[in-house]
């Protein structure tokens, strides 16, 4: 037989078109599924062998061993199964890495090598039966193996039929939140023979399959609706001498308004009373957690949130009793502390422009009705668009000033705002919808004005209401000046038009009329 012959026989015409269409199929795939390179190298390497057994074959040939020959059926078989495994791994990668994603249906890595395992014993059989050899026999040599092997590896066919169970049923998968006992994390991953949580403080649990089929699996935060959420339970303490309704209304008002990360809207956060102890009674903030592996943060900024919410209105947190620590201060060092919060009420109130035209009583009067109201890091101190009839005077820490698009997705930031600056003179004046969104940038304390204390100081002497129209008048006028160029006659001209409306305005709005 020539060499030419040879080669005719081991490379078919079939065979001619097919070996480069599966390296050139692989190659595409290479290029297409980055997440898969590592399997179709595999292939293409399994390939590769294949060719090289056929040459070796043709090589054979030359030298007259042909296919009555025991050693060229068995390299024939093995050059085909591997093209075969080649071709089943690249159509594998195909179907399960880039048709179905492309879907939007996904199959569990226990499947896809459930299905890959199929197709090779179905090629490896195909290949055997070619090479005539006897199936009935094999198939019954193999059945008396795989009793002997099952018998003897009881514990690893338990894990990998819970592993194919748990597949099949989707009692869970990657993406839940479990608990196993007193182990709980996110699924990782469910392979044949055990499941791995990732616990979310760089811990890794390793569950054997068989043993999440005898015990009790707890699948968190997975209800009805199909969304990943969990309810949790924020207990705190609040002395009798506020009614249930402030401390309810102060918390649910500050985790709706503005939940925290982690937190969901819908359905919004609530608070409830839970019991009623001797000398406080205890509340319970309740939310529903979207942010399964981080409950520990979540409920931590959750705390943070209702201490400063109750801490805006002056309700104290209970400290059980026998840790109070009651400390003796001197009457001078009382005094002392009482004049210098004083001179900082006063000091921040003289920083705000609009009241340069109140005197000194009036200032004090003020100076006794300012709220103290801390912010956390994070937390919304007013929202674009809402109304709110008071204003803020920073006393401490940073905020940044925020300008939202319509549809509340994006914004611009436009300015940052420290100690002794203030915002939402408008809201106090005339109660006009935040224009801007502020934010805490750290820990703030603000000092509150709000209309009802302002109130009785411009029934008073009504005339400060001109003046204060004044003031906001011209900051108006000024800055349309700054954007638009306009020049002095037409500034004069709208800072009178201006000063107008807002007197008007502020006097309807104190009913001062």
């Amino acid at each position: 037989m020539t060499e030419t012959d040879g080669f005719s026989l081991i490379f078919t015409p079939g065979l001619r078109y097919f070996l480069p269409a599966l390296f050139a199929f692989i190659a595409v795939l290479y290029i297409g599924a980055r997440s898969s390179r590592r399997r179709l190298a595999a292939a293409g390497l399994v390939s590769a062998a294949a060719v090289a057994g056929l040459l070796m074959l043709a090589v054979m040939s030359r030298f007259k061993v042909g296919p009555e020959a025991a050693l060229f059926r068995v390299f024939h078989g093995l050059s085909v199964l591997l093209l075969s495994i080649g071709a089943i791994n690249a159509c594998g990668v195909l179907a399960f890495d880039l048709l179905l994603p492309a879907l939007r249906l996904g199959v569990p890595a226990l499947v896809q090598d459930i299905i890959r395992a199929a197709a090779y014993i179905c090629a490896a059989l195909t290949v055997l039966s070619q090479a005539g050899a006897n199936l009935t026999g094999i198939l019954a040599t193999s059945a008396m193996v795989t009793a002997v092997v099952a018998f003897s590896l009881q514990d690893t066919l338990g894990n990998v039929i819970g592993g194919m169970v748990i597949q099949f049923e989707s009692s869970f998968e990657p993406g839940d939140w479990i608990r196993v006992g007193n182990d709980e994390g996110l699924v990782r991953e469910i392979r044949w023979r055990q499941t791995t949580l990732d616990t979310g403080g760089g811990n890794i649990i390793v569950i054997p399959n068989s043993a999440l089929m005898k015990g009790t699996v707890t699948v968190v935060g997975r209800g009805g609706s199909g969304e990943r959420r969990r309810l949790m339970r924020v207990p705190f303490n609040v002395y009798y001498d506020r009614a249930p309704s402030e401390v309810i209304d102060a918390v649910e008002g500050a985790l709706r308004e503005d939940p925290p990360p982690g937190v969901a809207s819908d359905p919004p956060p609530w608070c409830v009373v839970s019991e009623l102890k001797e000398g406080y009674a205890v509340y319970g903030a309740r939310y529903w957690l979207s942010n399964l592996p981080s409950p520990e943060a979540t409920d931590s900024e959750v705390r943070t949130r209702i201490y400063y919410a109750l801490s805006r209105v002056g309700i104290k947190l209970s400290i059980p009793a026998h840790a109070v620590v009651v400390l003796q201060k001197d009457e001078d060092v009382q005094e002392r502390s009482c004049r210098l919060e004083a001179e900082r009420r006063l000091a921040a109130l003289r920083g705000v422009d609009i009241f340069q035209s109140l005197n000194a009583e009036e200032l004090g009067v003020l100076s006794e009705r300012l709220k103290a109201s801390p912010f956390t890091r994070g937390e919304m101190i007013t929202r674009q668009g809402a109304r709110a009839d008071w204003l803020y005077i920073l006393v401490r820490g940073e905020a940044e000033v925020r300008l939202y698009s319509e549809d509340g997705a994006a914004f611009q930031t436009v300015g940052r705002l420290g100690s002794r600056d203030f915002l939402g003179e408008m809201g106090l004046m005339t109660g006009e919808p935040r224009s801007a969104t502020v934010l805490a940038l750290c820990d703030v304390l603000c000092y509150r004005l709000d209309r009802e204390s302002f109130t009785d100081v411009l029934a008073r002497r009504p005339e400060i209401a001109e003046s204060i129209s004044l003031v906001l008048a011209r900051r108006k006028i000024e800055l349309a000046g700054a954007r638009g160029g306009l020049d002095e006659k037409v500034r004069r001209q709208g800072l009178s038009t201006e000063q107008g409306d807002l007197l008007s305005r502020i006097r309807s709005f104190f009913a001062l009329d």
